[in-house]
């Protein structure tokens, strides 16, 4: 996974309110009141983040003099909406297992990281995480607070990691379809994923003319991915139709797969 130091309650809770980034005003002590993201973790389909609040949950209402009430871990799928939704709610206290906010975090200890995992997330798919903290019975939101944390990763990919297998390569999206939702701030691609440290990608068409050549090489390990921007060697755009790429990664082989453009 990859660590960026310092996102499966969707049905669960479908009957919350969604916030956007217009929220209601919050007390001033709970303005206060704001955890601190640690870091965010990108794995194969899934999202992590770890935040503190600093000090032991059961001082909370004596330092900031709220009754605290828990913890809400928000989720932006960038591509498709300008609004975080709440991904999951822990309610201090609750021991109900089949209540959504079921509090199954560990007991608090000097400098406890809290963590949820968000496993529903999409590789190379462009997301926002953040968290805040809220005051028992209230509905409001920290706005200011679920920004400054949402800023901390900024926007992040979720990804697989470095495979050695060439048969997991995938390119997606496939079939891709002009100014698909998935695209953020107008960017064209298709994504290489699951490549191994260092590989070449070509792209041909069906009658084998050679489109475009990619080169893939992190040696650091953390990247997996690669993007084709559909244009040809000559920057321009290619047409619709259906086109071959080969992978060949040094040590490990050659593999082809087909993706088809649809405008």
């Amino acid at each position: 996974m990859r660590l960026i130091q310092g996102s499966g309650m969707r049905r669960a809770m479908a009957g919350l309110v969604v916030f956007g980034l217009v929220f209601l005003s919050a007390s001033a002590a709970l303005a206060d009141l704001c955890p601190r993201v640690k870091f965010v973790q990108l794995g194969d389909k899934s999202l992590a983040i770890g935040w503190t609040m600093g000090i032991d949950e059961r001082d909370i209402d004596d330092v900031y003099g709220v009754e605290f009430g828990g913890y809400r871990v928000w989720v932006k799928q960038v591509w498709n909406s300008e609004e975080f939704y709440l991904e999951r709610e822990y309610v201090w206290g609750e021991e109900d297992t089949e209540a959504a906010g079921y509090w199954d975090l560990e007991p608090f200890y000097e400098d406890s990281i809290r963590v949820y995992t968000d496993r529903h997330a999409h590789n190379a798919f462009p997301y926002m995480v953040s968290v805040t903290a809220f005051e028992a019975g209230v509905s409001s939101v920290n706005d200011s607070c679920l920004v400054d944390n949402s800023e901390f990763a900024g926007i992040v990919y979720p990804r697989a990691g470095q495979q050695d297998v060439l048969k997991k390569i995938q390119a997606i999206p496939n079939p891709y379809r002009a100014s698909a939702a998935w695209e953020h701030g107008g960017e064209r691609r298709i994504t290489f994923v699951r490549l191994p440290e260092t590989a070449t990608i070509r792209i041909y068409t069906v009658s084998a003319k050679l489109v475009e050549t990619l080169y893939h090489d992190d040696p650091n390990g953390d990247n997996d991915q690669e993007d084709w921007d559909l244009k040809n060697s000559d920057d321009e755009e290619v047409a619709p139709g259906v086109y071959i790429w080969a992978v060949e990664a040094p040590g490990l082989g050659s593999i082809t797969g087909k993706i088809m453009v649809i405008k």
